[in-house]
């Protein structure tokens, strides 16, 4: 036992020497993490989860594109990180929309990752230890999936590395270090916005250390720099949303999934809210608030019904976020989008990168403890894995948003090996390593937190169902919903899913079947009424839409779209007072939704009452003052009077708002010809 010790620690003594400086390790590891990364992305290049991305990476993709044929400034504030999505951007300018050259430079940049690792251990560890943390690194399985992926965690925790790098470097660092790790984090904050929790870790460990005058210098440079990194965004979403929002306006969301009362922990779906096609949930809230919202206010009508259910049950709440923590250090690979234990399964690449994160985690944790004392520069480390933890189970945990602290665990983990020969020789000292270590292992154990396998696999054959159909391959589409259906065939659920395919080939017919399936397991859903409605009205059953729309707003009073609907429904029908009554309902429970006047102005003039038309348009355009169609129709009514004056100046304003109509710019210049020609005495 002793020689094999020594033997050991000969052994590590070489590698220490072998890599204490120089450039070549630090190249040589770049190479071969960089081969590891190019060959499973060539490997995956054709699979289907890259080549249809959905929901984060699809709302990525498809900002990336717009942003690429010129419209750098987006409609409204942000609503994911617009780091990622903008470098998307550039590389489709260059390279075209294609998937395979992204990934390559996320390749890269996973491999560059790797390197400043070891950059950073050999600073403060052995370099030993350094090196089996970065090979260990090199071979996660879980961080080279994930920075395969059409998301931002390779940019992230890239930029995170960096700065660590620059906080670490120095023994005593400077104001314009400190200004250039501000710059980096700020930077990784418009790629995920939690990452200023470890800024706020780092602004109080430079209050806490150094003379007066220096320790307020590098405090001005490392928040100045993140203000100044940030404030792009921050004037984007001021100027083009007329909101303050300072990063995105996802938070409310994230933080009612990570703790309603139907939170678990992880990623799950709200109710009534259909991801694929309202990832930002703003249809959602506009049905339910009645008129459309702006990002901060979607942002806080989530927040404000998480913590009604925090305050509901605190007791609760106190226990899952105890759970959310045990969740983010153990094994398990919580999957949201993509489940990693799935293609692992499919993948024999990602099952020859063998490392995974249960013993990295483990190990990482126990290197955190010895290093605590020893290795007193290691407390930023430290500090960044707690601080970014905190920062996620103030939300909701997944393995991808864990992603960001598998570096430095991996260091840690490093350290923790290296020192065991070293101990082995002080028996009480390994004897309390061991057992510390063994409950590590324990409380890390994937099987702890993980998922129901059938729960998974339903919900991989839903997201395969949807990427095909969106490639127009409907027939293996529907197949993996059937799929899917056979695991839980008497949830609502899936045949919602096929229903949506169904609808999404032109086959309405077999979608109403499918919705009526989902009502059956489930009567209550609002929304699923609703889509059977409108199924309804395409294949021109009204009568039968009317009862839907009616069910629809029984199960949720707030659903305003579904009494618009059977407002225009019941027209349609020629039961004009009773859509009448509807559209007045409409005016009364959501006072501030402008499509309520404007139907009902529509359907009185449809009818020739046109004084009351006028009357509603008139108090649609008071009230909505930006809302351009109120001018449009009161300008139309207007002239169905014989009034080209009030409607000439009605239709202007519609021009003011809506300059790029030019049909609205020919009916502006005949109502000029009217009103000269007009010799009545009215307005």
């Amino acid at each position: 036992m002793k020689d094999a010790l020594e033997r050991v620690a000969r052994a590590l003594a070489r590698i220490d020497r072998a890599v204490a400086d120089g450039r070549r390790g630090p190249l040589i590891l770049f190479l071969a993490a960089l081969a590891i990364k190019v060959a499973f992305v060539l490997h995956t290049a054709d699979a289907l989860y890259i080549r249809v991305p959905t929901m984060d990476a699809r709302y990525y993709d498809l900002m990336a594109q717009d942003i690429a044929s010129g419209r750098i400034l987006r409609d409204e504030a942000f609503f994911m990180g617009p780091l990622y999505p903008y470098f998307l951007a550039l590389v489709y300018s260059l390279a075209g929309h294609d998937f395979t050259w992204v990934r390559l430079l996320q390749a890269a940049g996973g491999a560059l990752t790797v390197t400043l690792a070891f950059l950073i251990g050999r600073r403060l560890f052995r370099p030993s230890a350094a090196l089996i943390g970065a090979c260990l690194l090199a071979l996660h399985g879980a961080m080279t999936f994930y920075e395969s992926e059409l998301l931002m965690e390779w940019m992230g925790t890239l930029l995170n590395c960096i700065a660590l790098w620059l906080l670490v470097r120095e023994r005593d660092p400077g104001p314009r270090t400190y200004a250039a790790a501000g710059a980096v984090l700020g930077l990784s904050a418009l790629a995920r916005a939690n990452i200023l929790v470890f800024a706020a870790f780092v602004l109080v460990w430079l209050l806490r250390a150094g003379p007066g005058r220096m320790r307020w210098r590098n405090v001005l440079a490392f928040a100045g720099a993140i203000v100044v990194a940030l404030s792009p965004a921050m004037i984007h979403n001021l100027v083009v949303s007329r909101d303050f929002v300072p990063i995105t306006s996802n938070a409310g969301m994230n933080f009612y999934i990570g703790n309603s009362r139907n939170a678990n922990g992880t990623f799950v779906l709200i109710h009534g809210v259909d991801l694929i096609e309202d990832v930002t949930t703003s249809e959602y809230v506009e049905r339910a608030i009645g008129h459309a919202p702006t990002p901060s206010e979607v942002s806080q009508f989530w927040f404000d019904r998480g913590m009604q259910d925090v305050r509901k049950d605190p007791g609760r709440a106190l226990r899952l976020m105890a759970q959310k923590f045990a969740m983010f250090f153990n094994g398990y690979e919580v999957p949201q989008i993509e489940s990693f234990d799935v293609h692992v399964r499919e993948s024999w690449w990602l099952r020859a990168l063998f490392v995974r994160t249960w013993f990295v985690s483990a190990t990482g944790i126990l290197g955190m403890l010895l290093a605590f004392r020893s290795v007193p520069a290691s407390r930023m480390l430290t500090g960044y894995v707690l601080a970014y933890a905190v920062s996620i189970v103030l939300f909701f945990v997944t393995g991808r948003y864990r992603s960001q602290v598998i570096p430095v665990l991996c260091l840690f983990s490093g350290f923790a090996l290296v020192s065991l020969p070293a101990m082995a020789r002080r028996l009480r000292s390994l004897a309390a390593v061991a057992m510390g270590f063994a409950v590590l292992i324990v409380v890390t154990n994937p099987a702890i937190f993980r998922l129901d396998e059938n729960m998974v696999m339903f919900r991989e054959y839903v997201h395969r169902g949807r990427r095909l159909s969106v490639t127009h391959q409907y027939a293996p589409a529907l197949r993996e919903i059937d799929r899917a259906i056979a695991i839980y065939p008497k949830e609502a659920e899936g045949y919602v899913h096929r229903a949506i395919i169904h609808k999404e080939g032109g086959d309405d017919f077999k979608a109403i079947e499918d919705y009526d399936r989902a009502l059956k397991a489930d009567p209550s859903d609002a929304i699923v009424h609703y889509d059977l409605a409108q199924a309804l009205r395409r294949v021109n059953l009204a009568q039968e839409a009317v009862r839907e729309y009616d069910l629809a707003i029984r199960n949720d009073p707030t659903m305003l779209q579904a009494y618009n609907n059977m407002g225009v429904t019941l027209r349609d029908l020629g039961r004009v007072d009773e859509a009448a009554t509807v559209f007045r309902k409409v005016t009364q429970i959501a006072p501030n939704y402008p499509k309520a006047y404007n139907n009902l102005g529509a359907l009185l003039a449809d009818t020739g009452k046109h004084d009351e038309a006028i009357a509603v348009f008139k108090e649609t355009t008071r009230r909505f003052p930006d809302y351009a169609n109120g001018f449009k129709n009161l300008a139309m009514a207007y002239a169905a009077e014989k009034r080209p004056r009030p409607a000439l100046v009605a239709m202007r304003r519609y021009v003011a708002l809506e300059p790029a109509d030019a049909n609205a710019k020919e009916i502006v210049r005949k109502l000029e010809i009217a009103a000269a020609a007009d010799t009545s005495a009215s307005d």
